[in-house]
């Protein structure tokens, strides 16, 4: 089903029109004469200094082998240049030369066409080749480097000539007519199998030059007596469709590392697609993996492109890929409508929201994920990161291990007191959102407020609300609302109130004699203890559940210290805002 979606959204994209030809960047043009004379090195390049796009030959598919392209390949086929070679020794230039060369001299054999001929003499010609390399200094060659040639003052490339491609196309039907012909599992229909599939580029941590979705290159992975494709059959036409789809939305573009790709861990990539259009593709993409530019749209409509529409019917399609070397793996298949997607992004997003209201823009997982990794940079598991993906847009409950490593890092103390207050939005988002989406029991049953809520008399969440007041008389009493009782009592006050908050009470009577707001705090600190019950106010011990409704009524307290304060506490305070409470 994954491959056949797939395979029909290269042929409605118009990826395997041409299935013959791709489109690389060309970094030069090698301009000869009829006579195959070197004529001069062109270079080719676009407003931002790269290689002009141009559809040349498909390149074969090579890791270790030796494969050529067809009048148009790297520096290391065309020229036979190999760096890394070392002075006096050959390496693997010379085999790579031959088998460009090769190629070259059976369509000149079996044509009539001069352009290609003063091709092969320019490639038999050494010293021409040599000239070539000499026209940049030695350092500035990668290897990597597309050239094409063009013959005279001829503006088309040889390998664009009508002959040529006539050429070109009968070599290829001769070669597939010799494969073996099968049902193909992917389009239902007889076509010539493919022994192997085209390389899958741009996954995480997979090999640069691309990695194998389907593959069968060891007898571990062959049974029956049947070897490689023969152990699935798919049609070449199928298979080259599936990779082309994968990597048109793998590739990199100017604003994202994947056009249509949200990144998921350190080593995994979502990528999705729709029958429906372009635009409404890129209305879901900037919703779930806002880029820079849309963040400042986002900002004013922060739910643009979720809105309920016609295309609603149209269908979505996401799997999750991970590259382990020259394999690429299959971590998530998810297929369902678009407007169930945009439902449940709404949702999603819901469940996220914290705080006074003011728009915000969509947050990326990325960020959310980065927001509850250990401050040595260790990030969470892969899969942790994929149910989130599968959270936002399936509707799943988010991981439970999001709950444990939010609460982990906020008993610690801030790695950056600049961006101190956003962290600490994002754990308690992250917090929340898991809360609301876990079976309705026990303390998670009762209902996670997006502001503060004062007629709320859960005991995990008042006991928030108390340590917040608590840190901010402390605050008050130095002078500085940015100092904090958070770092030292926060984990032992969630996850053990009784033995932290007796002490913390009986400092704030102290806090309060030497505060100017100390007043007004007291008695903030006896309406929320008025909440808590009378008998065994502080439990031994808070469950996971508890200890996230502690978090939850703590950012609610401290923001609305932040946005409505006493006078009093204002004029003693370093650099706090200036609103006061009503």
């Amino acid at each position: 089903m994954m491959l056949t979606a797939l395979n029909d959204f290269a042929r409605e994209r118009g990826l395997v029109d041409d299935p013959l030809y791709e489109t690389k960047a060309v970094d030069f043009l090698i301009r000869l004469s009829a006579k195959g004379k070197l004529l001069g090195l062109e270079p080719t390049q676009d407003e931002k200094g790269r290689g002009v796009a141009r559809s040349i030959p498909r390149l074969p598919g090579r890791s270790v082998n030796i494969a050529a392209g067809f009048l148009s390949d790297n520096t290391k086929y065309v020229l036979g240049h190999d760096p890394e070679a070392g002075p006096g020794k050959a390496g693997k230039g010379v085999a790579r030369l031959a088998a460009f060369v090769k190629l070259v001299k059976e369509a000149v054999a079996e044509t009539e066409v001069p352009e290609l001929r003063a091709v092969e003499k320019f490639l038999e010609n050494e010293e021409a080749r040599a000239e070539v390399i000499e026209e940049r200094d030695a350092e500035e060659w990668t290897g990597s480097e597309m050239f094409v040639f063009v013959v005279g003052d001829s503006t088309d490339p040889v390998h664009e000539l009508p002959e040529v491609r006539a050429w070109w196309e009968r070599r290829n039907a001769q070669a597939a007519a010799m494969g073996r012909t099968a049902l193909c599992l992917v389009t239902g229909k007889m076509g010539v199998l493919a022994e192997t599939h085209p390389k899958v580029k741009n996954v995480p941590t997979a090999q640069s030059s691309g990695a194998a979705l389907v593959s069968f290159n060891a007898g571990a992975f062959e049974s029956h007596g049947m070897e490689q494709g023969d152990n699935a059959p798919i049609s070449q036409q199928a298979a080259l469709g599936y990779v082309l789809a994968l990597n048109d939305l793998l590739r990199r573009s100017d604003e994202r590392r994947f056009r249509q790709g949200i990144q998921v861990g350190e080593d995994s990539v979502l990528v999705f697609w729709t029958n429906s259009t372009a635009a409404q593709e890129s209305a879901l993409l900037s919703m779930m993996d806002p880029s820079e530019a849309d963040l400042e749209r986002l900002v004013e409509a922060p739910l643009i492109g979720l809105e309920p529409s016609a295309l609603d019917t149209k269908r979505f399609y996401s799997v999750t890929l991970a590259g382990n070397a020259g394999r690429v793996a299959v971590r998530d298949w998810f297929q369902t409508s678009i407007g169930e997607v945009k439902q449940n992004l709404r949702r999603y997003f819901a469940d996220l929201r914290l705080g006074a209201g003011a728009k915000e823009a969509p947050t990326s997982i990325w960020r959310l994920l980065k927001a509850v990794e250990a401050p040595s940079g260790r990030g969470l598991p892969s899969d942790v990161a994929t149910r989130m993906m599968g959270a936002a847009i399936r509707g799943h409950a988010f991981p439970r291990q999001l709950l444990s490593a939010a609460l982990d890092r906020l008993r610690l103390p801030p790695s950056d007191d600049k961006l101190e207050r956003e962290q600490l939005r994002l754990r308690v988002a992250l917090i929340k959102a898991t809360l609301i989406r876990l079976p309705r029991s026990g303390p998670a049953s009762v209902e996670v407020s997006v502001l503060l809520d004062k007629a709320n008399t859960s005991q995990p969440y008042v006991l928030g609300r108390l340590f917040a007041v608590l840190e901010r008389l402390q605050g008050a009493a130095l002078g500085d609302i940015n100092a904090s009782i958070r770092d030292r009592y926060f984990g032992a006050a969630s996850r053990n109130p009784v033995t932290v908050f007796p002490r913390l009470i009986q400092l704030s009577v102290h806090h309060a004699s030497k505060a100017e707001s100390g007043g007004w705090l007291e008695k903030k600190k006896g309406e929320v203890m008025a909440l808590l019950p009378p008998v065994k106010p502080f439990p031994p011990v808070l469950t996971l559940e508890s200890q996230g409704l502690f978090a939850v009524g703590y950012y609610h307290q401290r923001e609305e210290f932040f946005t409505k304060r006493p006078p009093a506490e204002g004029k003693a305070a370093k650099g706090a805002p200036s609103e006061t409470d009503d």
